[in-house]
């Protein structure tokens, strides 16, 4: 791991992660060690910023400091990579740019991603930003797996959480590109501190082990699991390297509308989503073949059908907690997509 930073260990002492140049444009990156994490901050791209590495492995710790200007470009530049290890990337503050089969997609605070061993790829950093990368071995997970036999409830299987699933699927498979990508919901605008809390849990536990620590890794491993495939608070989508970036945006504008029925400004998606409201447009047109109002639109109006056949509620309450001006305008949209009267609806 020498050659990716300059460190205060050397490379024969840090014999928990090697790193094999598999040719001139990529490197393979082997951990021996059943999970290692590693936090990575960058203040910033002036020349007075700098990057902090610290990576923790049970039995192990190594530590480093990148000063910015042209180190920073270098650090960017660094040739993709791939390893043994599954990886969970955890935005923690700012945003990064994680460079996936050389395609870049942009992550924002309180957004994860979770890589499979065979995928190319390299994080690029652009400003401020703290992200934490959880190496998981096939060794750890295939032990989780295993002590699913001893466990006290039934609540605690694993069946049924997409994370889990999706590394025991790839635990075999040696050609399998695809990977998850996660972002919190409308609704969860604080996941962030829970992420921090898990995190700051591990952190601790990986530098100050006491009795029992191992079961505490495990435990907050397993709760980052739950936490993140809670459908309420994340959207989880599985991308194969054939999806293009701009496909994926439009999945979580999607998934947006989803979540506030399609009540949701230009200006809030951009805010979410870190896009230009025009750019998000244009990629909407693509996709869905009409403009950006209009596609919310489709959204609450699905809205108002479920509300006029499972509620008692008023057309023009209806109406106006969806955002429609007027109820005139609402009759019109409603009677134009589905062919009737909001009244007539209801009463069929």
């Amino acid at each position: 791991m020498s050659k990716r930073t300059n460190t205060n260990q050397s490379s024969s002492e840090n014999n928990i992660i090697k790193l094999h140049s598999a040719d001139s444009h990529s490197a393979y990156i082997e951990m021996h060690s059943p999970l290692q994490l590693t936090l990575e901050y960058c203040r910033g791209t002036d020349e007075s910023d700098f990057i902090n590495i610290l990576m923790l492995s049970p039995g192990q710790n190594f530590y480093s400091k990148i000063d910015t200007g042209s180190s920073l470009n270098k650090f960017n530049l660094r040739e993709p990579h791939r390893h043994n290890f599954f990886e969970i990337m955890i935005i923690l503050k700012g945003e990064i740019y994680q460079q996936i089969e050389g395609t870049d997609y942009q992550y924002s605070t309180g957004t994860c991603c979770v890589i499979n061993r065979n995928i190319h790829h390299r994080e690029k950093f652009y400003g401020e930003a703290l992200v934490l990368f959880i190496g998981l071995s096939s060794e750890f997970i295939t032990q989780l797996i295993h002590e699913q036999s001893s466990f006290y409830f039934h609540n605690e299987m694993w069946k049924g959480n997409s994370i889990f699933n999706f590394l025991k699927k790839n635990i075999d498979s040696e050609k399998s590109k695809d990977y998850l990508d996660i972002f919190p919901s409308f609704q969860n605008q604080n996941s962030i501190f829970q992420l921090h809390r898990i995190s700051d849990r591990l952190l601790h536990l990986m530098m100050h082990p006491v009795l029992g620590s191992t079961y505490g890794i495990k435990s907050m491993i397993c709760e980052l699991f739950s936490y993140l495939d809670n459908k309420e608070a994340f959207h989880i989508t599985p991308v194969s390297i054939k999806t293009s970036a701009d496909l994926l945006l439009f999945s979580k504008v999607s998934h947006l509308f989803e979540d506030t029925d399609g009540r949701l400004s230009r200006a809030e998606l951009s805010s979410l989503l870190n896009y230009s409201g025009n750019y998000i447009n244009t990629v909407v047109k693509r996709y869905a073949g009409m403009c950006l109002y209009d596609y919310g639109l489709t959204f609450r109006l699905k809205k108002a059908s479920e509300l006029l056949r499972s509620s008692d509620a008023s057309i023009s309450s209806i109406s106006a907690s969806l955002n429609f001006n007027n109820r005139t305008h609402f009759y019109d949209l409603f009677k134009e997509k589905y062919g009737v009267t909001p009244g007539e609806y209801r009463r069929t």
